[in-house]
């Protein structure tokens, strides 16, 4: 099966989460072009690039990557959301917002 570019945000079930932890998982997945965020609802989150031959492929290896990358401070967190995009969607989403 071919395989393609995917962007996964991969939310976690933890709130409240220090600079620190943040620039940890970057330093992690600074390969997999890696940003960490907060979601709406107050949740950390990490958004990060990865090469797999579909969407349930992505999303699996994006929440086993952000999970083995988590220092002490997520040790024991879930992932409660996956949002998986291909990267030409999501270029092609930016792209139509920049006019």
């Amino acid at each position: 099966m071919k395989t393609q570019d995917w962007s996964v945000l991969v939310e976690l079930d933890a709130t409240d989460v220090s600079d620190d932890t943040h620039d940890e998982v970057l330093r992690a997945l600074s390969a997999h072009a890696a940003n960490t965020t907060t979601a709406g609802n107050g949740n950390f989150a990490v958004i990060l690039s990865l090469t797999a031959a579909g969407p349930a492929e992505a999303a699996r290896a994006a929440v086993d990557l952000v999970l083995a990358a988590a220092p002490a401070e997520l040790h024991g967190r879930q992932a409660v959301g996956v949002e998986v995009t291909t990267e030409a969607e999501l270029e092609r989403r930016i792209a139509s917002t920049g006019d």
